[in-house]
C-alpha cells in the first residue's frame, strides 16, 4: 500500500500524458475534448499535490511531470492553434504574443544570470497557467466578444507576470526558487543566509 501511495503522483502524471494523446483524436472545443481537457488539468494540479502531501517528491516524479507537460502542451499546440488561427484575428495574436515576449527575456536572463533555463514559479506566473488553461472555455459558443475580452484581461496580467520574473532574475543574487514575490526576495535572501550560517 506504502508504494501505491508513492508512486499515485507519478501515475497520474501518467494519466495527462495518456490524456494528451487522446485529444489528439478527438474534434477541438467539443464535448469530448472539454472533458478530457479538464481531466488533464486536473491532473496537473493533482501531481505535486499528492507528492506534497504523501511525502512523495522524487527525481522521476519532477521528470515525468515535466515530460507529461512537454507532450500536454505540444499535442495542445498541434490540436488547439489551427482553430485558433480561424477564429483569432491578428490583433489578438499582437496581444497575446506581446506578454511572451516578457516570458522569454524572463526565460534569457535567468540562463544568463544564474546559469539555469528557468522560471520561478510566482504567485502571478501560478495564476498565469490557471488563465491560459481556461482559455479554451472562452470558446464555448463561440461568443468573439468574451474571448476577446479575456485575451485583452489575461494580457495585460500576463504582462504584469513577465516583468514580474524580469525583476525577481533583476534584483536577486541567487536563483532561489523560494522568490514567489518580488516583494520577498530580500527577506528570502536574509533566511537563505541564516541557514547557511
Amino acid at each position: 500500500m506504502k508504494t501505491f501511495i508513492k508512486l499515485l503522483p507519478n501515475f497520474v502524471s501518467t494519466i495527462r500524458i495518456l490524456g494528451a494523446f487522446t485529444i489528439l483524436f478527438i474534434e477541438p472545443l467539443s464535448l469530448g475534448f472539454f472533458i478530457v481537457y479538464s481531466v488533464c488539468g486536473i491532473s496537473d494540479v493533482l501531481d505535486g499535490f499528492l507528492a506534497r502531501i504523501f511525502q512523495a517528491q522524487s527525481k522521476v516524479g519532477s521528470a515525468l511531470d515535466s515530460i507529461s507537460d512537454l507532450v500536454f502542451y505540444s499535442v495542445m499546440a498541434i490540436v488547439i492553434f489551427p482553430t485558433l488561427f480561424e477564429l483569432l484575428s491578428i490583433g489578438n495574436w499582437i496581444v497575446i504574443g506581446i506578454p511572451v515576449l516578457f516570458q522569454i527575456v524572463g526565460y534569457i536572463l535567468c540562463a544568463i544570470k544564474f546559469k539555469k533555463f528557468s522560471s520561478v514559479h510566482t504567485y502571478a506566473n501560478k495564476f498565469l497557467s490557471f488563465l491560459v488553461f481556461a482559455f479554451p472555455f472562452t470558446f464555448i459558443g463561440r461568443i468573439e466578444l468574451l474571448y476577446n475580452l479575456y485575451i485583452y484581461i489575461g494580457s495585460v496580467f500576463a504582462i504584469y507576470a513577465g516583468i514580474e520574473i524580469i525583476l525577481i532574475h533583476s534584483i536577486a543574487h541567487r536563483y532561489d526558487e523560494r522568490n514567489k514575490m518580488v516583494y520577498l526576495i530580500k527577506r528570502n535572501e536574509i533566511d537563505l543566509r541564516e541557514d547557511i550560517q
